[in-house]
């Protein structure tokens, strides 16, 4: 426990660090007393403090899902599990704000979005509470399944905005490297689908409406997004081809550093 320690104006991080590291990562028991010992550690640090102490203990939250994913073996459950025993395990593992979810007729552990507001709210910076609440609209509204878009065009379009402001406005913020590499998974997407989410029709190869509809407005609502002149060149490259979407399209977005999205595995939320 850290409340008879006093480190006064030293950020504790690193010996939360090393706290986290002797707690382990696949008790669900070891979470609780790592997210207690944060709220009481993170109270009267200033705000940079508190970003480190909670990013820490983020990375080791994750670290700790996917650990306790494995431990629990939940990825070789018969599909589908009867309510009963869905519910004593949810119980068991929502106390820290994770959840069992089912993608493809596979179980896996995952984060209910809520938890994190409920459990830390004394203690969040504005970054985190912006950052959360954003992700936590994510969560809730699923990015795919199946490499299925569960979103329309109009709403990545707008979340690739949302997060292109929030790193605007947040450029020291801790989680900005995750918040990009979910950024270059939205404009991977925008531009290209996913393997059930085609940009275009399956039988004439012409560009969606509705992707063409998104895309237009991207070009006229966003010219001062990073990917502006990317977006603008691609769908010219596009009208150009009458809107016809061939093998060259991916060959272009690749040789200007974007990778399709086909053939890949997106995240599900």
């Amino acid at each position: 426990m850290f409340s008879s320690l006093v480190y006064g104006d030293v950020c504790p991080a690193n010996q939360y660090k090393d706290r986290l590291a002797k707690l382990g990562f696949d008790q669900v028991s070891s979470v609780e007393i790592a997210a207690n010992e944060l709220i009481k550690l993170a109270s009267d640090m200033n705000d940079n403090c508190k970003e480190e102490l909670l990013y820490t203990f983020r990375k080791y939250y994750y670290k700790a899902l996917e650990s306790y994913d494995r431990k629990s073996d939940v990825g070789n459950w018969n599909y589908p599990i009867s309510d009963s025993k869905k519910l004593k395990f949810n119980s068991s593992i929502s106390k820290v704000g994770w959840t069992l979810k089912e993608s493809e007729g596979i179980y896996y552990i995952g984060e209910s979005g809520e938890w994190f507001q409920k459990k830390f709210k004394t203690i969040f910076t504005e970054s985190y509470s912006k950052y959360l609440s954003l992700r936590l609209k994510e969560i809730k509204e699923g990015f795919s399944e199946d490499a299925g878009l569960l979103i329309s065009w109009e709403q990545l379009r707008k979340r690739i905005v949302l997060w292109e402001e929030f790193l605007k406005d947040h450029p020291n913020f801790k989680e900005n490297p995750e918040i990009r590499d979910y950024l270059n998974i939205y404009i991977r997407t925008f531009l290209t689908g996913m393997d059930n989410s085609r940009i275009y029709d399956s039988n004439t190869k012409k560009l969606r409406t509705e992707v063409k509809a998104a895309f237009e407005k991207y070009i006229k609502e966003n010219k001062k997004s990073a990917y502006y002149t990317l977006v603008k060149d691609y769908y010219e490259m596009l009208k150009n081809n009458k809107f016809i979407v061939s093998e060259d399209s991916n060959e272009y977005l690749k040789k200007k550093g974007y990778e399709t999205m086909l053939g890949k595995q997106p995240p599900t939320y």
